[in-house]
């Protein structure tokens, strides 16, 4: 890859003060030197709005927006933007009708199939995954919480990759399995490579690779020809939050009611609550349909005497209430809502400050877990009848 570095002004201000003890005339060696740079600088962010626009990961207005703060970054100045904003409405214009003219499947179109069909197998396929590798990883993990189905593994290739490919220097491929045995993890992880290689194979993509659970698989140097980025319709499946997905989805796979699932949904939550805080707590889940979450509640009965010490945990005395003592009264039932979701810290914090002494509860800083929609279907399956399941 063709990397153009550029100077810090840290670089920059030691070369001039090393012209000027060479020679008196330092001024003009300083002013040559600081062209030099902003040349430099602008061949870099050229080659960079190439990149965006043949990448073709990005639609128009993402390109526009990428350039401008690029631009902008790197030249610490918005001069120049309208320049470059203008260059890359010029190159997606080429782009456009660039990619009209071809004709048959490209090598680019090839992947991408071939990457559907790793998909639908289980292997988590990504392009342009962040852009690095740890980036990738990112991008995976975020994407294996989202998966319905079991997945197996995973292969990718970043951001530094596809700048790579659009300079006709080919595509390095990341692999990899998600087998918890560390044990058998090396070999689950070179049945994913053997199996990516197999499949780009069939949709006519050529790898090469040396066997290595350490090395990449590569596709050699091929003509960067990826179709530009089109609007597409959204899935209704792929909308809500994700207990609104999950719940459809699972609605739809064993043919439930929508309130079979809604109460499975919440038994599983409350379940996990009562392992988390205490299984003697009076916790109930309810379901938010406006706010596709589910809430958690704890009942307080408010009492003359506590009862035994199993009882005691959801019992208060009047005196126990602190400044709500004088609205209530032997027989009240207060309900007190439980901050478990990791988004809600604020809220938690502010009611363990308020309440907590009340709960007996601080649930700051002790969120459940964020589920996978995986394990939220596996949750809801699991506390169906069982002649739903």
């Amino acid at each position: 890859m063709r990397l153009t570095q550029t100077l810090g002004h840290v670089e920059l201000a030691e070369s001039c003060r090393q012209f000027r003890d060479a020679r008196r005339p330092g001024t003009r060696l300083c002013r040559l030197a600081t062209m030099a740079t902003s040349e430099r600088q602008r061949e870099y962010l050229r080659e960079q709005v190439e990149i965006a626009v043949r990448g073709g990961y990005l639609d128009e207005e993402e390109v526009l927006a990428f350039v401008k703060e690029r631009v902008e970054d790197e030249l610490r100045t918005s001069d120049a933007t309208e320049e470059f904003l203008a260059y890359a409405r010029r190159l997606l214009e080429e782009h456009r009708a660039e990619e009209a003219g071809w004709s048959g499947p490209t090598t680019n179109d090839a992947i991408d199939r071939a990457f559907e069909e790793l998909n639908r197998q289980g292997i988590i396929a990504l392009q342009n995954a962040g852009y690095t590798l740890s980036d990738g990883w990112d991008d995976v993990a975020a994407a294996k919480a989202e998966r319905y189905e079991p997945v197996r593994g995973s292969t990718f290739f970043h951001g530094q990759d596809v700048e790579r490919g659009v300079l006709g220097m080919g595509l390095m491929l990341v692999f990899g399995s998600f087998e918890r045995d560390p044990k058998l993890d090396e070999e689950a992880s070179l049945a994913i490579a053997r199996e990516v290689r197999e499949t780009l194979a069939r949709h006519g993509v050529e790898t090469e690779w040396n066997g290595s659970v350490k090395t990449r698989i590569s596709i050699p140097p091929f003509p960067w020809r990826k179709r530009g980025k089109r609007a597409q319709a959204a899935d209704d499946t792929d909308t809500g939050s994700r207990f609104e997905r999950v719940l459809r989805r699972v609605c739809q796979e064993k043919g439930l009611t929508r309130e079979a699932g809604i109460a499975a949904l919440e038994a599983f939550v409350c379940e996990v609550a009562w392992k988390h805080y205490g299984e003697g707590r009076c916790l109930e889940a309810q379901y938010n349909p406006e706010q596709e979450q589910v809430e958690l509640y704890q009942a307080i009965m408010v009492v003359e005497q506590p009862g035994d010490a199993v009882a005691a945990v959801n019992q208060r005395t009047p005196a126990q209430l602190g400044e709500l003592e004088g609205d209530v009264e032997p027989g009240d039932e207060l309900v007190f809502q439980i901050f478990y979701r990791k988004e809600e810290a604020y809220l938690a914090q502010a009611q363990d400050e308020k309440y907590g002494g009340i709960l007996d509860l601080k649930t700051f800083g002790r969120s459940l877990p964020s589920w996978t929609v995986r394990e939220l279907r596996d949750g809801i399956l699991g506390h169906l009848p069982a002649s739903a399941r």
